[in-house]
């Protein structure tokens, strides 16, 4: 039996013991039932002192440990041995009493200085794992047959007999004063405690060696089919169909503690009363947003659910990341690798494990994580100060259940009580004020951070992001755990250089790489997509391996190609197939511009959507969804738009929709640097075709609902003011020419013979009250500099469609004038409407600008003062005493 095994080996390992060794460990104390929890207990109370001091310790290497955190790993070691002893119910706890007697004697020693103790407990938290593990493996391995048992139990009792003699050198050293342990003799120095500690890691190796061993028979001999194995004594319990022992139950959950070793070590977070529990929900909801409106939660949504099944486990075997995972000490740790090469994917990988480990334990450490993205759309996910608000909103309250962090909270109410005093709303915070108020949280808990692309980040501002997770590690009195990710490029790579990283080559991925090929492959063969579903044995076989041996890591590459391989229009027969094979692309970018070219082979109007769709995604100011896409690749009023479907076919998957938020994007980040390093892809270029369109969706709007009309309406100058040379007036002339060009459309459209009432009807289109919610109303010409105004205004004149004093059939001028408010250098120019009652909706709001510079283009005009009565004469304005000369505009006549 398991206890008979387990009491014999640590009695057998007692009688391997020097003299000198037995007498340091009292063996003659009887057992004692209760041992276990008194361990446990003590070990808490050591917890609770290390909090009130406080105690960090910096190693040689410079790695600063949280020695709180070292006595909580010993915690949770002592509990997983009592839940063995809970399984297995004929297993008598006493039988283990000699070891843990030891650990309660190191436990109960009355240590003041942290360097001491910090190498006590680091001892002790080893001893205690392998008590636990070793414990497990009699459990599971030596009651049953297997030719490799007898080799397993010779190393356990060699690997007791490590362990006390570990306990007893410690006992003898660190029992001394300081005073006598800096004198100790050389037999008794650190050294020697230091030896065995090693000689406990290799014994350690050797066991699990043996174990594996057992574990492979064990899932050979398995009568029902397994679907994928672990040969690992960590393989999870669910993955077993049926055990074929008497003791299946037993087995299992023996296994799932075993399991439960390797998943993310979250952190015991401390209750404290520094929490806020008794927010009204609407209030939370508020504070909430005032933290961050970034949607990180679809962000990781979308990543997780195109991540193949099974792929990652790699990265637990590597030993930067079970160090950084299990480590004491606070780090960051930096994955990296080529583009395409799976960081996003792995990263979505680490953060799933840890936010499924914290549903089983919710009062776990904080935790955060954020995907940077470089798109114009969510400009948020590239700014540095957005980041650390998005990471402060999760650490302050990660779940629903828990409260929000009393330090933001009080930060919050003091930028309130501020902001309601100015009538505005309470100021973001910055990235400095993120910090120190990450910091106030992680003194209370510890807390990981997930930072996935930072080379999508800002490149002016994330060194800054850098250095303030650097200080956060540095100076925090409590545990922090720092991953990021990103690609190699200089500035992240010279200030990364010093802490521990993994780099993601081919052979880490190899054998990912190589399953994710064939089920692409067999994918597409069985959705006959790749001829038509009719794909010889020979042919599948050498489509894996030609993508096998070019992939060179690269997911991204693989996947692009089998889509390639896909083209029905190309690949009619086998030997299309075999001959592209042979033609492959071998980088991504060489891919692209195949790619590019295809989309160029398209038949015209085809071509034109797909380029345009491509434009769109690359300068659009917030996502697109498949309805609003649609509506500006044919701004026309034809109800025959684009679906979903046929805009990705026509991008020839360079294009994906994110199902999680309904938007389009690039299929990776690398497809936006390609296009924009293609002239036809010109930030000008683009925004000018984005301008052109949304003034052709607000024109052709039949209602304020009209699908498209809210972006257009809100957009289209930031659009205009994104282009290279706006001096030209090549998009003003442009859009003027859309707007009044064809003159019957506007008396067609609105049943008139009036021009100028046509004007008055232009205003009501673009004045819209898009969100009648919002305080200021979404229109056209909302612009803001001289030139833009003047450029415009002009542009209208010299189409001689209105006269410069024309005025409507109810006697309005056109530029009727009235002051907004009391700032000195700004003024309203409006277009009255034909109503009753104006109100802000039925305004057209051309501009605000300087009265300078309006009353210089209506001089310049020669406008019949008659227009104006004497307040608001241009004269008038120019002689205001507070107009300086030297504002005046350039190149126009000072009257």
């Amino acid at each position: 039996m398991a206890s008979t095994a387990s009491s014999s080996l640590w009695d057998q390992a007692v009688q391997t013991l020097s003299d000198e060794d037995k007498q340091s460990i009292d063996f003659c104390r009887p057992d004692k039932p209760t041992i276990v929890a008194d361990v446990l207990q003590a070990a808490k109370q050591k917890k609770q002192l290390c909090m009130q001091k406080r105690w960090k310790f910096t190693k040689k290497n410079g790695h600063v440990i949280i020695v709180r955190d070292v006595c909580e790993k010993i915690i949770k070691w002592i509990q997983k041995f009592k839940e063995v002893g809970d399984v297995a119910v004929q297993y008598d706890p006493s039988h283990a009493s000699l070891p843990w007697a030891a650990v309660r004697f190191f436990l109960q020693l009355s240590v003041n200085d942290v360097q001491t103790f910090h190498a006590m407990a680091e001892g002790l938290e080893t001893v205690t794992s392998r008590i636990t593990r070793c414990q497990i493996y009699e459990h599971l391995y030596l009651s049953g047959f297997s030719s490799a048992r007898a080799d397993l139990q010779s190393h356990l009792l060699r690997h007791y007999t490590v362990i006390l003699i570990y306990l007893a050198t410690a006992r003898r050293y660190y029992a001394k004063s300081t005073v006598r342990r800096l004198g100790a003799s050389v037999f008794e120095t650190s050294d020697s405690v230091d030896a065995c500690l090693s000689n406990i890691a290799a014994g350690r190796d050797e066991v699990e060696r043996c174990a594996r061993l057992i574990d492979s028979e064990l899932l050979r001999g398995i009568n029902s089919a397994v679907s994928h194995t672990q040969a690992s004594v960590n393989a999870i319990a669910g993955d077993l169909r049926s055990v074929s022992t008497s003791q299946d139950s037993q087995y299992l959950s023996l296994k799932a503690i075993m399991s439960s070793f390797e998943q993310p070590i979250l952190r015991a977070a401390v209750q404290v009363s520094e929490f806020h529990a008794s927010l009204a929900k609407e209030e939370r909801r508020k504070i909430l947003a005032w933290l961050s409106t970034v949607q990180y939660r679809e962000h990781h949504r979308a990543s997780f659910d195109a991540v193949m099944p099974g792929s990652g486990a790699w990265l637990q075997n590597k030993p930067e990341f079970v160090d950084w995972k299990t480590s004491s000490a606070s780090s960051i740790l930096w994955i990296h690798g080529i583009p395409g090469s799976g960081k996003s994917k792995l990263m979505s990988i680490v953060i799933q494990d840890i936010l499924e480990a914290k549903l089983q334990n919710t009062s776990a450490s904080a935790f955060s994580y954020f995907y940077c993205t470089r798109d114009e759309a969510e400009k948020a996910r590239a700014n540095p100060d957005e980041i650390m608000r998005a990471v402060l909103k999760q650490l302050s309250c990660s779940v629903a259940s828990r409260p929000i962090h009393a330090a933001v909270l009080r930060e919050y109410q003091k930028r309130q009580k501020d902001a309601d005093e100015d009538g505005l709303e309470p100021s973001k915070l910055s990235l400095r004020d993120c910090k120190n108020l990450i910091l106030e949280i992680s003194d209370q808990l510890p807390i990981v951070v997930m930072v996935d692309a930072l080379d999508e980040c800002d490149p002016l501002r994330r060194h800054e992001l850098l250095q303030a997770l650097g200080d956060i590690v540095q100076t925090s009195n409590n545990l922090v755990k720092v991953i990021i990710s990103s690609r190699d490029d200089i500035d992240i790579s010279c200030r990364l250089a010093g802490v521990p990283n993994v780099y993601i080559s081919s052979d880490d991925s190899r054998d990912d790489l190589d399953r994710f090929v064939e089920q692409e492959l067999d994918k597409a063969i069985e959705e006959q997509r790749l001829l038509r579903g009719q794909v010889p044995c020979y042919l599948r076989q050498q489509i894996i391996d030609r993508l096998r041996a070019g992939a060179n890591g690269m997911f991204l590459w693989a996947h692009l190609q089998i889509q390639s391989l896909c083209d029905p229009e190309r690949m009619i027969v086998a030997s299309d197939v075999e001959d592209a094979l042979q033609r492959l692309p071998t980088t991504l970018v060489a891919l692209y511009s195949n790619i590019l070219d295809r989309i160029d082979r398209i038949a015209p109007h085809g071509r034109l959507l797909a380029t345009k769709t491509l434009s769109w995604i690359l300068c659009a100011r917030e996502p697109l969804d498949p309805a609003i896409m649609a509506r500006m690749l044919q701004p026309s009023r034809s109800e025959n738009l684009l679906s979903a479907q046929d805009i990705l076919g026509l991008c020839c998957n360079l294009v994906v929709l994110d199902n999680s938020l309904n938007v389009f994007r690039f299929a990776h980040a690398s497809v936006r640097e390609f296009l924009e390093s293609q002239p036809r892809f010109s930030s000008h270029n683009i925004n000018s075709d984005a301008a052109k369109d949304c003034v052709r969706v607000i024109l052709n709007a039949p209602t304020p609902t009209y699908t498209g009309l809210d972006y257009a309406a809100r957009f289209w100058r930031a659009h205009y003011l994104a282009l290279e040379v706006q001096t030209e007036g090549i998009l003003v002339t442009d859009i003027v020419s859309t707007l009044f060009a064809d003159k019957t459309f506007y008396i067609r459209r609105f049943h008139g013979d009036d021009l100028s009432d046509c004007w008055v009807e232009f205003g009501k289109i673009t004045s819209r009250e898009v969100h009648p919610s919002k305080k200021s109303n979404a229109t056209l010409l909302r612009l803001t500099s001289n030139s833009d105004v003047l450029e415009i205004i002009d542009a209208i004149f010299n189409y001689s469609i209105i006269s410069i004093d024309q005025k409507t059939t109810k006697g309005r001028s056109l530029f009727d004038m009235t002051l907004c408010n009391s700032d000195k250098e700004i003024v309203k120019v409006e277009v009255a409407l034909d109503v009753s009652e104006p109100t802000p909706a039925t305004s057209f709001h051309l501009v605000t600008i300087s009265y300078q510079a309006i009353a210089l283009l209506l001089l310049q005009c020669d406008l019949s003062t008659e227009v104006f009565d004497d307040r608001m004469s241009p004269r008038t304005i120019i002689n205001k005493d507070h107009f300086m000369r030297s504002t005046m505009v350039p190149g126009l006549r000072w009257f």
